[in-house]
């Protein structure tokens, strides 16, 4: 290592390396304000952690030692981010801060075995509470990491191929029934909502009138709404809310489309124009001008099904599900309902409609003994 004094009264630490790629000689720096033992011994351990950083991502065929997880998750997911849309990204991101809660980062990875792995996993459910499905979800995240550290030689095998997970057999046989809102559990859920707030209740039910997901309705904006030809009023979705900002493209190719709204969604809509001033960026929005947030609504949405004791997923995306099942229910055939809510091919959507469906057929086979 040697010390170059620069103009500007710092001092720059040089240690050089040799590339096993290359053969050449390589260099790498670090700057610090001072010369003294003190500074040089922190610059020696800075250059030393670059160059091994470096070196850490040369396949040579040998496993590479000393990776923590915290390293991996680092390294991962700024792979992983120009990938794929901001959205998926940040859960992503947001599912690995979970992970280092639970298991301590500074652990290598060519250490993690399958046992730690479903512990974690394990615990999510049975202590955590914690759904099957959120846990696949934190399984596939971890595994895609450490499919990762396979890639780069950072373990020999990936460990999560033998993990088994001890879901909920209750989850198992998920039923479809509890996925959508009955006509009364409907009324009960958005009196609450509206009695909470003007603006929940106004964007609750414009969930639930136009089958939109949260952030294609919370991202929605004066010039998105528009008036056809044939006098419909529409709605263009054509992005989603990220942080609080508009991304300019919707969950998936699918989800770009026109919505129509009915007379009451309209009525919606002019009202909450009427509670904000034409400068504001969104609709729907709080008093203090920012879109309304999931976590709040889904809190209230919470507080709702605990209050009326109604034994059902409720959350904002169960009014998407409720106007699914309602057009079901007047004989809207599937292929425009997963139009209108942007699915290409939706298990869910397919489940609802079958479910509302066959209901319908034993009302009539019911009834046929009265002709």
């Amino acid at each position: 290592m040697w010390v170059e004094k620069r103009a500007t009264g710092t001092y720059k630490f040089v240690e050089q390396y040799k590339s096993p790629l290359t053969g050449k000689r390589k260099r790498v720096s670090v700057t610090m304000d001072k010369n003294t033992a003190h500074t040089r011994k922190e610059a020696q351990a800075a250059l030393e952690a670059k160059i091994q950083h470096q070196l850490k991502h040369v396949d040579d065929g040998n496993l590479k030692h000393g990776i923590t997880l915290r390293e991996l998750a680092t390294d991962w997911l700024k792979d992983y981010k120009p990938m794929v849309k901001y959205h998926t990204y940040d859960n992503s991101a947001s599912r690995v801060k979970v992970m280092l809660k639970h298991i301590d980062g500074d652990i290598l990875v060519e250490k993690i075995k399958p046992l730690l792995i479903e512990d974690f996993l394990n615990g999510m459910i049975y202590k955590d509470d914690y759904k099957n499905s959120s846990v696949m979800k934190f399984k596939g995240t971890l595994g895609n990491m450490l499919r990762y550290a396979y890639k780069h030689n950072y373990i020999k095998a990936n460990p999560i191929e033998q993990v088994n997970v001890q879901y909920r057999t209750d989850e198992a046989n998920d039923d479809t029934s509890k996925k959508f809102l009955d006509d009364n559990e409907l009324h009960e859920v958005l009196r609450f909502m509206y009695h909470r707030s003007p603006h929940y209740g106004r964007f609750c039910e414009f969930l639930y009138l136009t089958g939109m997901r949260y952030g294609e309705a919370a991202s929605l904006r004066r010039q998105d709404i528009s008036r056809r030809d044939d006098g419909k009023v529409v709605a263009s979705i054509n992005g989603t809310l990220v942080n609080d900002h508009k991304q300019m493209s919707p969950k998936t190719g699918n989800s770009r489309r026109d919505v129509t709204l009915n007379d009451r969604a309209v009525l919606l809509l002019n009202k909450e124009s009427v509670d904000h001033p034409a400068k504001s960026e969104f609709i729907f929005e709080s008093r203090q001008g920012h879109p309304l947030g999931n976590t709040i609504l889904n809190y209230w949405l919470r507080q709702a099904k605990r209050k009326f004791d109604i034994d059902k997923v409720v959350s904002l995306h169960t009014f998407r599900h409720t106007h699914i099942s309602k057009l079901a229910e007047l004989g809207v055939p599937l292929y425009l309902i997963q139009h209108r809510v942007g699915h290409k091919d939706a298990t869910t959507t397919k489940d609802i409609y079958l479910h509302v469906t066959k209901k319908a057929e034993q009302r009539l086979d019911s009834k046929l003994n009265f002709l």
